[in-house]
């Protein structure tokens, strides 16, 4: 079928057509079943195997088959076949459709007929593909572009038919004329040069596919054959040598990239190691700052691919803010930097990279997140890929501290004499790589488990079978975790000292200032820095995470509730306070309101904003808490802490780095005591502006049950004082409520859920990003399932 009588067929077809795809089961075939779906076509389709994205068709009324059989064509006729590259030319129901005059056609000639109904924007490039492409798709829904889209990955946050898959295609309003339609296009096979694209994002060329192009040579005339027929403008990235050399004088192309001279220049900001999964930049044309944007995504590669589809929609007349807003809230395609599992111990990764470029840029994205051991596990991707770049490969991973490799995955390539999991293994020794070996996915991850040590970032790697091993890994973890929580509080309540409470399952919401909240696993008191130290240690023993309840403010504890340990220290060995001239010596169990009036009863100035602030000495520490104008750490001037290994430390003041509602140390270690530091004074002066301080919080806070205040101010405004402007006070989800007295409150009246506090927040934010454009951010902590 020619391509013009495959649009006139797809246009025109009478409502319940038979359509067959065959290798439905591959994430793009699937999309394209959704998208006939939508049109009203009759879907059938077969693979070797069944996954989440054929069952998301079969829950639509699609007939999926499992394996492949000639005699189905002939049974049930349909009036296309459409099949993917993947899919070799002697396949049985193929030969079947020849034989029986059913016109065929790929995957890739398809979309591209369909692409030629719509304004086509068209991604394209060896990396980035589908993360751009999903990214721009959905900033375009949240702008309120109805666009159709096709993307080779499964976005989270786009609308999914399945509740185990997530959104990767849609039809946009068939009522606009020639709406946009974003696809991501596949150079692997040849494939670009069904496609005539309305614009073209191109964001880089490799020598990947090697299989097919021979050449890289043969690589840049296919793009450049691409750019040829494409009908608009070209975005292409200035930090590939290649397209520059392509694009840099070719009439309607504009570049962008890290390069000086691109048109649209990219300015990274400096690194938040608070924040490491998401990165901030300044986008410049010409000298003059369009704006700034933050992505929920880790990497300078991310960052090059999001301006590249920011690029195209300032070109296309959408705002600089309102494009920030949307980009901010991407967060990203499944199997991308994907987090499967992540407590105080371990953290698993998952993620698509099979290329070393790919391989090299994702492990340096992760690394920022500041593992103690980053290791690395990689499953080679076919034979021919594999033999190209073997030299490539072996230096790829240099940023690792650990790696571990696996057998490749053929993708039903036939294997190559001396080209193997093994002997890549044994290229990247001789290279100085050290490197674990194991051929079996089933105990590759068990090796890895066992390999194991509290703060590890375990990354997972490659396009095969490999996200099989990581789900183990993660789902033993998980079952270790439940199972641990018996045993371990059978040790501790046989190996603690007298006074220490341990406990299953302990209601929380009554421990919380908010009142709301599901149990914890497992709640311990202890009654000493002993029992203290060694129920860290026998956590860290089980890989049980530990949580640190000082008062409950400042928490929104999950209706869920913690899975770990929840530590309390509100014993009295941790709430002692001990005056020494002008400095106190303060344990973290200490309610803050005690430290103040104990510093009144000595005249010790200074320490009075203490006596407004809900909870203890640990929590004010760790958010470096605030009031009337002062801050925790203005008077600390020591702190005694332990880690969660159980080891004691001591520092002062001055050698920790703090911030704003937060010091970081306090994030992964655990505070007991700390040095006040007072200014002489006496006890009426102290009291009369403890009573100010008191008479003015009283006046602008609620007595009613809640954390404290629910986000950080905004540089621009007070969070309260905007939540006030635009008249949300008294918003109501459940028995959660925006506080009357005072806008940054959220307060409970005796029914609420954490479900209701979270779903009014989201409310909150959402009402304030569509007025005003501001992005609020959480200061109380959000914790547990």
């Amino acid at each position: 079928m020619r391509p013009t009588e495959l649009q006139h067929w797809y246009s025109h077809s009478k409502r319940g057509a038979p359509v067959h795809l065959v290798g439905i089961s591959g994430c793009g075939m699937a999309c394209l079943g959704h998208l006939l779906l939508d049109r009203g076509f009759v879907v059938s389709g077969s693979d070797l195997s069944r996954n989440g994205f054929s069952r998301s068709l079969a829950n639509r009324n699609a007939a999926i088959f499992q394996g492949h059989d000639a005699g189905r064509l002939s049974k049930n006729r349909p009036e296309l076949v459409i099949y993917s590259s993947a899919i070799p030319r002697d396949n049985s129901e193929l030969a079947a459709a020849r034989r029986l005059g059913i016109p065929m056609v790929r995957r890739a000639a398809f979309l591209a007929s369909i692409l030629a109904l719509q304004r086509s924007v068209c991604v394209a490039g060896m990396h980035g593909k589908t993360t751009t492409a999903a990214l721009l798709a959905f900033v375009l829904r949240d702008l309120g572009v109805s666009a159709s889209y096709a993307a080779g990955g499964e976005a989270p946050q786009l609308p999914a038919p399945a509740a185990d898959v997530g959104g990767n295609f849609a039809n946009g309003d068939s009522a606009q004329e020639r709406p946009w339609f974003v696809a991501e296009i596949d150079e692997s096979d040849g494939g670009l040069r069904d496609f005539h694209p309305a614009e073209l994002l191109l964001l880089n060329i490799d020598d990947e596919h090697l299989d097919y192009f021979v050449s890289v040579d043969r690589i840049r005339a296919e793009f450049e054959s691409l750019a040829d027929r494409t009908q608009g403008s070209s975005v292409f990235c200035a930090d590939d040598g290649d397209l520059i050399e392509l694009f840099s004088n070719r009439s309607g192309a504009v570049s962008y990239g890290y390069h000086p001279l691109a048109d649209y220049r990219i300015e990274l900001e400096p690194f938040d190691y608070a924040q490491p999964a998401m990165e901030r930049f300044g986008l410049w044309f010409r000298g003059r700052l369009v704006g700034r944007f933050t992505l929920q995504l880790a990497g300078r590669a991310n960052v090059s691919n999001t301006a590249a589809a920011v690029v195209w929609l300032l070109r296309q007349g959408f705002g600089a803010k309102e494009i920030a807003a949307a980009v901010a809230r991407f967060k990203g395609v499944r199997r991308r930097q994907e987090v499967l599992f992540s407590d105080s111990r371990f953290c698993v990764m998952d993620d698509y990279a099979h290329h070393p470029t790919e391989i090299r840029e994702t492990i340096q994205a992760v690394r920022r997140r500041a593992p103690k051991r980053l290791i690395a596990v990689f499953q080679p991707h076919r034979y021919t890929r594999t033999e190209r770049l073997m030299q490539q490969f072996a230096s790829c991973f240099d940023d690792a501290d650990r790696v571990w490799l696996t057998e490749i995955y053929s993708a039903r390539e036939k294997p190559i004499p001396g080209v193997s999991g093994e002997a890549l293994a044994s290229v990247m020794r001789e290279s100085g790589r050290s490197l674990e070996w194991e051929s079996s996915l089933d105990r590759l991850w068990q090796g890895v488990r066992g390999d194991l040590k509290s703060g590890d970032v375990v990354l997972f790697m490659g396009a095969g079978e490999i996200t099989r091993a990581a789900h183990q890994l993660v789902e033993a973890l998980r079952e270790s975790r439940t199972k641990a929580a018996p045993e371990f509080i059978h040790g501790l309540e046989k190996d603690l000292g007298a006074g220490s409470v341990v406990r299953l399952k302990e209601p929380l919401a009554r421990r919380t200032t908010l009142r709301v909240g599901g149990p914890a696993d497992v709640y311990v008191e202890p009654a000493s820095l002993e029992d203290l130290a060694l129920t860290l240690r026998r956590a860290g023993d089980h890989g049980l995470p530990v949580f640190v309840l000082g008062r409950g403010s400042n928490v929104l504890i999950r209706d869920g509730g913690i899975q770990g340990v929840v530590l309390s220290l509100s014993q009295p060995a941790f709430s002692e306070l001990k005056v020494q001239g002008r400095r106190m010596i303060c344990g973290a169990g200490a309610r803050l309101k005690g430290i103040a009036a104990e510093a009144r009863r000595n005249g010790l100035a200074g320490l009075e904003f203490l006596e407004g602030i809900p909870g203890t000495l640990g929590g004010a520490l760790r958010m470096n808490a605030g009031a009337m104008g002062a801050w925790m750490f203005d008077v600390v001037e020591q702190v005694r802490f332990l880690d969660y290994g159980g080891q004691f430390h001591e520092r002062t003041a001055a050698e920790l780095h703090v911030e704003y509602r937060r010091c970081p140390l306090f994030e992964n270690h655990l505070a007991i005591e700390a040095v006040l530091r007072g200014e002489p004074s006496n006890e009426a002066d102290v009291g009369e502006r403890m009573k100010r301080f008191s008479a003015k919080r009283w006046e602008s806070q609620p007595a009613a049950a809640s954390a404290g205040c629910i986000f950080k101010n905004p540089a621009s405004i007070p969070a309260g004082k905007l939540i006030d402007k635009l008249g949300l006070k008294g918003t109501r989800v459940g028995g959660a409520s925006v506080s009357e007295i005072h806008g940054n409150f959220i307060v409970n009246d005796g029914s609420a859920t954490a479900e209701d506090v979270l779903n009014l927040i989201d409310l909150l934010k959402k009402r304030v990003r569509q007025s005003r454009g501001i992005e609020l951010k959480t200061e109380v902590q959000i914790i547990g399932g």
